[in-house]
């Protein structure tokens, strides 16, 4: 009788033991190997993540993955993109069928999240090529007729003014607004926003038009406005894995917050009147914005199921949207540094490996004010600290991150332990460009690198083509496995 082939006694090695191996493999490629050895191994690696999906063990070091940039293709395809790895400093072989030539508004668990002209939100999974299509941002349709209609609107009579304008706040289910008298010298100019919301809108129309006229990138800008209609917006989980996933976003001119959950018809705005929120905890800012709802977010995380928002006045909410009634909560008090208050510096929120709660700030250049271009010059992080049962969270500096790597950009923001991944750099922060109202104006998405947080020092990792910079931006992503049913 033959004995068995050394290969045949690889190949089938107790699947408990096959398991573990599995489990302790952390880059995806590492993976591909294992479940390419043989049809058993491939069987075991099947069932391994099937399991993981199913049963949500999040926590398996193979369900960490180390992003990848989504870039454009070297014949600057319309309807496929690339994937640049920051480790080996290169494009990726294989190329990802995308058939939608617009800007990514985030990436999260997996999926792409995208507007279209009618202000539709679509999921899209890059590995699966699956969509899931939401009911279209109707408050982003307001915004747009608004702005198209002011002329018009505006040569009304006053009160004619009021009904129009009352009318078209109900077809696009935005907030309501109140009559008020004309002024005594017979003008009252349209109310649109606060005083300090003019200001901002102001400002940066400023650094836009004082660049360009009519040229071809304020034009591109112009055509595709609904691409930059959500700021930002992420998943609470994978809706392949689950369900009942809900995705929350941050939309319009007033960075304000709305959410759906899977299933729903409508979208679910948090607006001030929406809760007791502002007769509660949030009521000491009623004084400083009386006419302002939850508005200027700036980024967003979730973590156990809660939304965590940082506003661009440092004030840090956690939203809980499981149940009826949705419970907000200011976990830290207004910044009395001012640390976000500039056009040059970019707040974000990040969790960390060990689940510590992160605010980043990106300083780009001309801290006086003036309209720069965008290049990052240095980041400053602070990681958020209980002291007590009785005692306010606050924002503690800090210097080193350690054994840890944040990528951010228009993504969900990341962070990954670096040890487990060959040639990615620790103590550090790779960033990609997201000053979208401003790439287009000085050669595209041009400030992508990686800032060592040893010295501080910058180095860039990824250029465009000077004929790839009206295209989609590069944004990061996360690979996720895709399998197929194995037939034995």
């Amino acid at each position: 009788m033959a004995l068995p082939s050394k290969s045949s006694k690889w190949a089938w090695l107790p699947k408990n033991l096959l398991d573990t191996i599995l489990d302790n493999l952390i880059p995806m490629a590492d993976c591909i190997r294992f479940s390419a050895v043989c049809k058993h191994w491939q069987s075991v690696a099947f069932d391994n993540f099937q399991y993981v999906r199913k049963n949500h063990k999040h926590d398996r070091p193979h369900q960490q993955q180390l992003p990848f940039l989504l870039v454009p293709t070297v014949d600057n395809s319309s309807d496929r993109r690339c994937l640049y790895d920051v480790t080996w400093k290169s494009l990726r072989e294989f190329q990802l069928k995308i058939p939608y030539n617009i800007r990514s508004s985030g990436y999260s668990h997996g999926w792409l999240i995208l507007v279209d002209d009618s202000f539709q939100v679509t999921l899209f999974n890059p590995f699966s090529g699956k969509s899931i299509h939401l009911p279209p941002l109707k408050r982003l349709l307001f915004e747009k007729r608004y702005r198209d209609e002011f002329d018009e609107m505006l040569a009304l009579p006053h009160l004619e003014r009021f009904e129009y304008e009352k009318q078209m706040r109900e077809e696009c289910d935005e907030e309501d607004i109140e009559y008020e008298e004309p002024e005594s010298d017979g003008e009252l100019e349209l109310e649109e926003n606060s005083e300090e919301e003019a200001e901002e809108e102001e400002e940066q129309e400023q650094e836009i038009e004082s660049e360009v006229e009519e040229d071809e990138a304020f034009n591109f800008v112009r055509k595709h406005q609904s691409d930059y209609s959500i700021v930002r917006g992420v998943l609470s989980a994978d809706p392949d894995v689950n369900g009942d996933f809900v995705l929350m976003v941050i939309y319009g001119l007033k960075r304000r917050l709305v959410f759906i959950k899977s299933g729903d018809k409508n979208w679910t705005y948090i607006d001030k009147d929406a809760c007791d929120f502002f007769k509660t905890t949030y009521a000491m800012y009623i004084d400083l914005y009386p006419k302002r709802g939850l508005w200027h977010m700036a980024d967003i995380i979730c973590t156990n199921g809660i939304f965590y928002v940082l506003d661009k006045h440092g004030v840090l909410l956690s939203i809980d949207v499981s149940g009826n009634l949705n419970k907000i909560k200011c976990i830290t008090l207004l910044d009395t540094d001012n640390l976000h208050r500039s056009i040059n510096r970019k707040p974000y929120l990040v969790e960390s490996p060990n689940g510590d709660i992160l605010r980043v700030i990106r300083i780009a250049e001309n801290e006086e004010g003036d309209c720069g271009n965008g290049t990052t010059l240095r980041f400053m992080i602070y990681k958020l600290v209980h002291s007590g049962c009785l005692e306010i969270p606050k924002w503690i500096k800090v210097d080193c991150l350690g054994d840890v790597s944040l990528f951010l950009g228009d993504n969900h923001s990341t962070s990954v332990k670096p040890s487990d991944f060959i040639g990615c750099q620790p103590n550090s922060i790779y960033f990609c460009d997201d000053y979208f109202n401003l790439y287009y104006l000085h050669g595209g998405p041009t400030d992508i690198g990686v800032c060592d947080l040893n010295d501080g020092s910058i180095t860039r990792h990824y250029s465009l083509k000077h004929s790839q910079r009206l295209m989609p931006p590069p944004i990061w992503i996360i690979p996720k496995f895709v399998f197929n049913d194995i037939s034995p």
